[in-house]
């Protein structure tokens, strides 16, 4: 027997560790990549993108009615608070002191987006964000990840490749909602002009990189960013909303009535969450009527804001689950449109946090919520509860974290909650005119659960009340 022969044969098959903890070969590492100064530069405009994409969805959360915007939004502009906050971070790592990340690298790239928050419907907004703005990015991104050592600058590698996918998400639901939008050839034709009008601008920017050529007689369409920009925080809603004046609002009188049975008191929390949608309605606007602050408040407001969406698909998704339709019922604006329109954005933010922190009481808050659902023995109902309590208690701290140094500690603010909730109530009349107060909530129990309401509670709120003020949360 050739003992050698055996011996080479064995060591030929030996398999070899490898190198450079997996991230790449000898060969790639050893690819010179952006500098630090590069890439700093590069990364300070990403940031002031994402920046103001969370301020243009924001913005548009009141006046884009259809829902599905509203809740894509949400989540887009967490997402983009998110990204915002990795990118920050990394420069800080990468320079001392960093450079300052609220102001805009570029009066150009100010120009483009200043552009874009100037869409003047939903169709505009989604041609703006989608087919502009965030294809534009995502190729940014990629070509950065393409770019830089995967060794040497890891770091940046990562919070690259944690973005892109999202990116990539956030684009292709954008032209999904365009393809619905757009029925005919007077909204394509409205599109396509949107989009020239704001690729000049991308062309005039260098791209988001700023590394792109611009073209010698490249002609900038009259801008319509001629003043300062000033949101609508009026929400508006689609006709799947119903009649949102009518502020006869019986689900929280009607969970919390013991003689009720707990089908009906389940599904009047179910709707409750349904109507949470009024709450990133009201976060918006404290969202951009708040300027100041450290990055890492919007970044806890957008997080707090999207559960709060989330909250509202729970409850539709449990319609959705048990074949009820909600249309038709009015899904009313009062409580969002009565603090965007009547109170500070610190008052909102007060406001908000004192309805969490009550929330909190185990004998009336979300435990007794969850209680409710598992007595229904309606296992989906009782997971949509089990996770909006987790949420409300995350809620109540980023309330605490941020409101207890400019009012002071709990007792202060909910000293001070208490005064707001005690003030008259004087809101401006609908921009539709006044609308009939409605009591719909046996009909929708006829038609939900297929018997008589054996709920009296909240009879007698026929007009404005203060039950109807704090419907959400």
């Amino acid at each position: 027997m050739d003992t050698r022969r055996t011996h080479v044969s064995r060591k030929q098959q030996q398999k070899v560790m490898p190198p450079l903890a997996g991230l790449a070969t000898y060969e790639q590492a050893a690819r010179v990549g952006y500098s630090v100064e590069e890439n700093v530069t590069r990364l300070c405009r990403y940031n002031y993108v994402k920046t103001r994409l969370v301020e243009i969805s924001a913005a548009f959360m009141n006046p884009a009615p259809e829902w599905e915007v509203k809740t894509a939004l949400s989540l887009h502009l967490y997402l983009d608070a998110e990204h915002s906050q990795a990118i920050r971070q990394r420069i800080t790592e990468l320079r001392n002191p960093p450079p300052r990340l609220d102001e805009s690298p570029d009066a150009r790239l100010t120009a483009l987006m200043e552009e874009a928050l100037r869409a003047q419907n939903t169709l505009e907004l989604l041609v703006g964000v989608y087919r502009v703005l965030r294809p534009a990015l995502r190729a940014a991104l990629q070509q950065h990840l393409d770019a830089v050592n995967p060794v040497f600058d890891f770091p940046t590698c990562r919070l690259l490749r944690i973005a892109l996918p999202e990116e990539a998400q956030m684009i292709a639901w954008g032209e999904e909602a365009l393809a619905a939008l757009m029925t005919d050839a007077e909204t394509e034709q409205q599109a396509e002009a949107w989009e020239r009008h704001l690729r000049a601008y991308l062309q005039a920017a260098g791209g988001i990189a700023g590394d792109e050529v611009i073209p010698d007689d490249l002609a900038l369409p009259a801008p319509r960013a001629n003043g300062a920009f000033v949101p609508s925080v009026e929400p508006r809603r689609d006709a799947r909303s119903g009649a949102i004046y009518n502020f006869y609002y019986r689900p929280d009188a009607v969970y919390r009535d013991e003689k009720a049975a707990p089908d009906e008191r389940t599904l009047a929390l179910m709707y409750k969450r349904l109507h949470e949608m009024d709450v990133p309605e009201m976060m918006s606007s404290i969202l951009l009527q708040t300027p100041g602050k450290p990055w890492e408040y919007y970044r806890d407001m957008a997080r707090q804001l999207w559960d709060e969406a989330r909250h509202a698909l729970m409850g539709e998704v449990w319609f959705v689950a048990r074949g009820i339709d909600w249309t038709w019922t009015p899904n009313h604006v009062g409580w969002c449109r009565y603090l965007n329109l009547c109170l500070t954005p610190l008052e909102r933010h007060i406001t908000l946090y004192g309805i969490e922190q009550n929330l909190m009481h185990a004998q009336t808050g979300k435990r007794y919520e969850w209680q409710i659902t598992q007595q229904a023995n309606d296992l989906l109902a009782t997971y949509v509860q089990d996770y909006d309590w987790a949420d409300e208690v995350l809620h109540a701290q980023i309330g605490r974290r941020w409101l207890k140094p400019e009012v002071g500690d709990v007792k202060a603010l909910l000293a001070r909650y208490q005064e707001i909730w005690e003030r008259p109530i004087a809101m401006p009349p609908p921009p539709t005119g006044p609308a009939p107060q409605v009591d719909w909530w046996p009909e929708f129990v006829r038609a939900a659960l297929g018997k008589e309401s054996s709920s009296q509670a909240g009879l007698g709120d026929l007009e404005w009340s203060r039950d109807t003020v704090s419907s959400s949360g």
